[in-house]
């Protein structure tokens, strides 16, 4: 499909998910909303996400997912920085230290070069080219999950989801109609299950980042999330074949027990 298309038509279906909670939400008046608040955040954050998926999808197509994934990861040190700096978070020493240990795991993620292994798409650029795509992704998604965390505050975690990625999509669909370039859909029953699914479980993990949030510092919340490339890389072993290197596994080994004490010190 390219990376445009498989960008929009994923934030749009994701749309799906936290669009009926927040109608809940609304009509039920559980939580009054600061719409000023929320007109303010709402459109940098989702422009800062929305330039970020562009870059995002745009590595995954042209290098290696394990590079790519790994690199962008790293919005951890982005976040915790702009929520430290600008918004006056401040973690405790146990927590400093294992979000350094997860940060270190994201770096080990984002070193080497993979192996070819014989994937069933041919890509470039998998080494160097990866990881400037992965920067550039960390970036834009490190700037918008710390503003995400004022949305939340203004309008809850569901509204704050629903807004923030339908704003997401502007960015791509400014550029398609700026390229000419034209929304290809899936040719198959399987494409838009792969879309369907990839939408539903990007969306799911954007909700379950702002419940965490809407109830825990944001320098906590997101070390934790920024966990997911361990996931990642082991999806891109079976589905594409790729052979991390020893470092990659090495650092999906340490990012993953260093979220782990952050859960237990966090009590969940």
């Amino acid at each position: 499909m390219g990376s445009v298309s498989a960008t929009l038509l994923i934030q749009v279906v994701g749309l799906a998910l936290p669009l009926p909670f927040a109608l809940v939400e609304l009509s039920a008046g559980h939580r009054a909303v600061d719409w000023p608040a929320l007109l303010y955040w709402a459109p940098l954050t989702g422009g800062a996400l929305g330039v970020a998926y562009l870059v995002y999808y745009t590595g995954l197509q042209r290098c290696a997912v394990s590079v790519v994934s790994g690199a962008a990861s790293a919005w951890l040190v982005v976040t915790v920085l702009v929520a430290v700096l600008f918004f006056g978070e401040r973690p405790e020493w146990r927590q400093a230290g294992l979000i350094a240990v997860v940060m270190a795991g994201i770096l080990m993620l984002a070193a080497g070069r993979p192996g070819s292994g014989g994937g069933s798409r041919s890509r470039s650029g998998s080494g160097s080219g990866g990881l400037w795509w992965g920067l550039g992704a960390m970036l834009g998604i490190g700037l918008a999950m710390a503003l995400l965390d004022r949305v939340t505050a203004a309008g809850g975690p569901m509204l704050a989801v629903l807004l923030v990625r339908a704003l997401s999509a502007m960015p791509t669909y400014g550029l398609a109609r700026a390229r000419g370039v034209v929304i290809r859909r899936p040719a198959e029953w399987r494409g838009w299950w792969l879309v369907v699914a990839a939408g539903i479980l990007d969306a799911a993990g954007y909700v379950g980042y702002n419940l965490g949030i809407d109830t825990a510092p944001v320098a906590l919340v997101a070390p934790i999330a920024a966990a997911h490339p361990a996931v990642t890389i082991a999806l891109a072993v079976i589905l594409e074949r790729e052979r991390p290197a020893a470092w990659h596994w090495a650092g999906a080994a340490v990012t993953v027990g260093g979220t782990i004490g952050l859960s237990a010190l966090a009590g969940v």
